[in-house]
């Protein structure tokens, strides 16, 4: 779809405040939806007719119903200079800052295993045209999990109205003593800023102010940490490193089984701390048992910014022998917080009676004398009747002789083939960056693929592959360029419009999805899946 032609609007000054795309999955269709916005600012009192815009799609085109207004005049408008006191928030904030963040922690001394919860915010006083990029530290010595959703809301300092978008993380410290948590880094790109909008986002008719040229950086404060480490004293020889606050149960699938035939033995362990690292529970020697580890699942819950749910453990039985056993029980140990104290479940499985085996056992013998006769009638005769020797024909007419003749000079030329090809890829850059473009791509996607699970990253791998392929076989770098920036280089490969409007709104969705509060479905993201490699195919086609 080609941008819409505007009416005459010589009566006003007209601003672009950016694009936005929609895309909305129901069954058996897709729709898409892009939102182009624009600030009109009268010039003077009156009444205004507003004509039709126009746009076109697949050949035909398409127009707006005008729209009459009434512009009157200016009103003394009421400063937010002092808001209420309960609009006040006690973070220092230059006037003329536009973009501050912070990171902080609800606990700077915790145990080791204990979940620190880390916040990030951004505070933004100017509209943004471009998300900005985040560089997260590298949390060396914890363990780290992400806490959606991400928070978005609107806080007065000192008198300034600021958006603040807050990100959660849960850190599990995994040694003891003093840890630095680096700062997070966050760029905003230079082609991002509002050129019309004032410092004040809600505030459209102030003084305006013109387009940043120039990148800026955001860093936040570091943060140190004195982990504790966990107490001596007391600790059971059964700990292994469990911290946080669990419940154990254990089952059996059955009771009652004959020998060889299989129990089901399941330990559940479910609580508050990190349950992705939660160690094993182990079980004594059985006698008269075969033990099989099946292994753990686990399920997580981050409801309230905690980290707990449930894991499960499973082994499978086999008794050898008959008779009535009774399992040993089992215990886990682990360190409560709340108490700051050691503590151990223990919990009986249970007894089980095994019968003896209702399956018939084969005799040896009988077995031993009826492999003979078997093996008797698969015997074959040995042939010694050969039939007399073909008369021979010339060397030269065999066929195979020729083709083994040719054979070191079909291996020579493809030999000078692969060098000049391998020379190539050495010395020519751009045609190496051409070649493999479809390959690089392909593979970046299979990546996305492999992310569903994490829309974040899902939708940054398909915007990289996409781009990247363009970059490769544009023999250009796209970073740093906007969505607008690289159409614009393609249409200089005299691509159709309809095309290029499709790989555009199709980038602005990638854009959206990265840092959309709302968590798509899994069915969504693989009907966008499905979508890049399509994108992928036509562009294909077209770069060639």
């Amino acid at each position: 779809m080609s941008k819409p032609s505007l009416p005459d609007l010589s009566d006003f000054d007209v601003y672009s405040s950016g694009t936005s795309s929609n895309i909305s999955i129901a069954p058996g269709a897709t729709s898409y939806q892009t939102d182009y916005s624009y600030v009109l600012v009268p010039r003077k009192v009156g009444t205004y007719v507003i004509g039709s815009a126009k746009v076109k799609y697949k050949g035909r085109e398409y127009s707006t119903q005008p729209i009459q207004i009434k512009v009157n005049p200016p009103t003394k408008r009421i400063s937010p200079s002092q808001p209420s006191r309960k609009q006040q928030h006690n973070i220092p904030a230059n006037e003329n800052q536009d973009f501050f963040i912070e990171q902080a922690v609800d606990n700077n001394q915790p145990y080791v295993g204990e979940q620190v919860t880390m916040v990030f915010r951004f505070y933004q006083g100017q509209n943004l045209y471009e998300q900005p990029s985040l560089e997260w530290p590298d949390y060396k010595g914890f363990w780290v999990e992400d806490l959606p959703p991400q928070k978005s809301y609107n806080k007065y300092i000192n008198g300034r109205n600021y958006r603040v978008i807050e990100i959660r993380k849960a850190l599990f410290p995994t040694v003891s003593g003093k840890i630095i948590i680096e700062p997070a880094v966050l760029t905003i790109p230079p082609d991002a800023f509002s050129f019309f909008f004032d410092s004040d986002p809600f505030n459209m008719f102030s003084n305006r102010r013109r387009r940043s040229h120039t990148q800026k950086v955001l860093r936040t404060n570091k943060i140190v940490l004195n982990i504790k480490p966990l107490p001596e004293e007391n600790k059971p020889a059964s700990f292994t490193g469990a911290v946080g606050k669990f419940n154990l149960k254990i089952s059996l699938d059955k009771d009652t089984v004959e020998v060889d035939q299989p129990v089901t033995l399941k330990a559940v362990l479910n609580g508050a701390g990190n349950i992705k690292k939660l160690p094993g529970i182990n079980i004594p020697k059985l006698e008269n048992f075969r033990l099989y580890d099946s292994g753990s699942n686990e399920n997580i819950s981050k409801n309230n910014y905690t980290v707990s749910g449930s894991k499960v453990f499973e082994w499978v039985l086999i008794p050898t022998a008959p008779g009535e056993y009774d399992l040993p029980e089992l215990s886990f140990s682990y360190f409560d917080l709340l108490k700051k104290k050691y503590k151990t479940l223990t919990k009986k499985p249970g007894s089980i009676y095994v019968k003896p085996s209702s399956i018939t056992s084969f005799s040896p013998e009988v077995i031993t004398k009826n492999i003979i006769p078997g093996a008797k009638t698969s015997l074959n005769y040995i042939v010694t009747d050969f039939p007399e020797d073909l008369p021979g024909q010339p060397l030269y007419k065999n066929k195979i002789l020729w083709m083994l003749q040719l054979f070191p000079l079909v291996w020579l030329l493809s030999l000078a083939i692969y060098t000049n090809r391998r020379n190539k890829f050495k010395t020519d850059i751009a045609y190496a960056r051409r070649r493999l473009a479809t390959k690089a791509a392909k593979k970046a996607l299979n990546k996305a693929k492999e992310g569903l699970n994490k829309p974040e990253q899902f939708y940054s791998l398909v915007y990289n592959a996409i781009t990247g392929f363009i970059s490769d076989k544009l023999n250009i770098n796209t970073a740093g360029l906007t969505n607008i920036q690289i159409i614009e280089l393609l249409k200089n490969t005299k691509k159709e419009s309809d095309t290029l409007d499709d790989l555009l709104n199709f980038l602005n969705l990638c854009d959206a999805g990265k840092f959309s509060p709302a968590k798509p479905s899994q069915e969504q993201m693989r009907e966008f899946y499905f979508k890049a490699e399509k994108i992928l195919e036509m562009l294909e086609r077209d770069l060639k």
